[in-house]
């Protein structure tokens, strides 16, 4: 693939990554803390602008290549994720440091993480700027965490520049002078480089946004909405230990079956 051709991409790409950082920081500066739920439409928007652009809905990740195969382990991620967070519930509960939260929260908690975070940014991430990067950046890798799986060059650039190191923005917002980026700033997104590119390698291997939009929404939950019944170190603890018995489970199955 010729220079020009990827230097365009990374053009169009970047430009609506750009487009949506100063969306979402305009709109913070005008409502306050609860501008997500505008940016991140406005972030599915993009995705869906972009993907329709290049008119072509199955390579872009919309329409899956097998249904049953993204669904079947969607539903193993879910399985697992569940079951974990419901063991460390009871453990919460035992120790008398479990709190009771209102259904309706957490009811309010899976749509935000299921479609407003897992759904937006695996739409806009792994469907439009990964699909779009993989055309132009074609290069194989021969493996990933030690499985043979051959993944292509754009999934490894869309996860580290275009969805991990752009964490680091979060703390930022040039609308109203605002920048914090903390040692935790930085520990997210070195965590977020590293679960953006396994995110894109399962975007790959299902041919879909689903599973990854199943795994990204289930661990955030975990993480945040869990953690309003056990507490956050409870929660962490059990979305921890969730994504171990990921890889060790079910990784090497999904990318080799």
């Amino acid at each position: 693939m010729s220079r020009g051709s990827r230097l365009t991409a990374l053009v169009e790409v970047t430009a609506f990554l750009a487009i949506f950082f100063i969306v979402a920081w305009y709109l913070q500066a005008c409502l306050g803390g609860s501008y997500g739920w505008g940016s991140k439409a406005v972030m599915i928007a993009l995705g869906l602008v972009g993907i329709f652009i290049h008119r072509d809905l199955r390579r872009y990740g919309l329409i899956p290549k097998d249904i049953r195969f993204s669904l079947k382990w969607s539903l193993y991620v879910a399985l697992l994720f569940v079951t974990t967070s419901l063991a460390f519930i009871v453990v919460a509960f035992i120790t008398g440091t479990a709190k009771l939260v209102d259904l309706g929260t957490l009811a309010i908690d899976a749509l935000w993480f299921f479609v407003f975070v897992g759904f937006a940014e695996e739409l806009f991430f792994r469907g439009y700027i990964q699909s779009r990067l993989n055309e132009v950046f074609t290069a194989k890798y021969g493996s990933i965490l030690g499985v043979k799986y051959r993944w292509t060059q754009g999934t490894l650039i869309t996860g580290v520049f275009f969805f991990g190191i752009p964490h680091i923005l979060t703390g930022v917002n040039p609308f109203i002078g605002y920048v914090r980026v903390t040692p935790m700033t930085i520990a997210i997104t070195g965590l977020a480089c590293f679960i953006g590119v396994i995110f894109g390698v399962l975007r790959e291997r299902t041919g879909s946004i689903i599973l990854p939009t199943i795994l990204h929404g289930f661990l955030d939950y975990t993480v945040f909405s869990i953690g309003r019944v056990i507490g956050l170190a409870l929660s962490n603890a059990a979305a921890f230990t969730a994504l171990l018995l990921f890889f060790t489970l079910l990784f090497h199955k999904i990318l080799v079956e």
